[in-house]
């Protein structure tokens, strides 16, 4: 098996990408925004990495993206890995169903996510914890409404990275494709 250096190369970039965007969202935010809930930015990357990869590739960068945002968050690697992995499963469904390239899909799909991972979280939560997650609606609301708004440039950024280092695209639609 040969390795690609290009899909190396974007692998890091990505993690990179990932690292600035959670240290945006844990410190930089609260110290511009004050107590204004973050927007979740590294799911909308979890996100495009669901849309546009292969699924075993996709899981495998997924995974060391989870393992890297333990050192932004208090959340137990059990709890990050399968909220992580039931997303994936429900975004990657979806996409195999509808799927068309764009920022609006992605968009689209951002909104989704977000709304879903907060679900999976709490309820996996209540489920594998002692102390499971407050509620905290409105900082779950603001997070909502936040996270999708950063889709369409972090989109736009991420497009111009995979079209600076990748050969190919990495997506397959499947089922509708509009």
């Amino acid at each position: 098996m040969k390795i690609r250096w290009n899909a190396i190369l974007n692998f890091l970039v990505l993690f990179a990408v990932l690292i600035s965007v959670a240290g945006i969202q844990t410190t930089l935010w609260f110290q511009l925004f004050g107590n204004v809930p973050a927007p979740m930015l590294w799911l909308n990357l979890i996100v495009y990495v669901t849309l546009y990869r292969k699924p075993m590739p996709a899981i495998l960068i997924i995974y060391a993206m989870g393992f890297a945002l333990l050192a932004f968050t208090a959340m137990p690697l059990k709890m990050m890995w399968i909220s992580l992995l039931i997303l994936f499963t429900l975004v990657y469904g979806i996409k195999s169903r509808v799927f068309w390239s764009g920022s609006g899909y992605y968009t689209i799909m951002c909104s989704f996510s977000v709304v879903a991972y907060h679900l999976i979280y709490f309820f996996t939560s209540m489920v594998l914890e002692k102390n499971p997650a407050s509620f905290e609606i409105v900082d779950r609301l603001v997070q909502i409404i936040l996270t999708p708004t950063f889709a369409f440039p972090m989109y736009w950024v991420l497009a111009k990275i995979d079209k600076i280092s990748q050969d190919e695209l990495m997506h397959e639609p499947g089922g509708l494709e509009l």
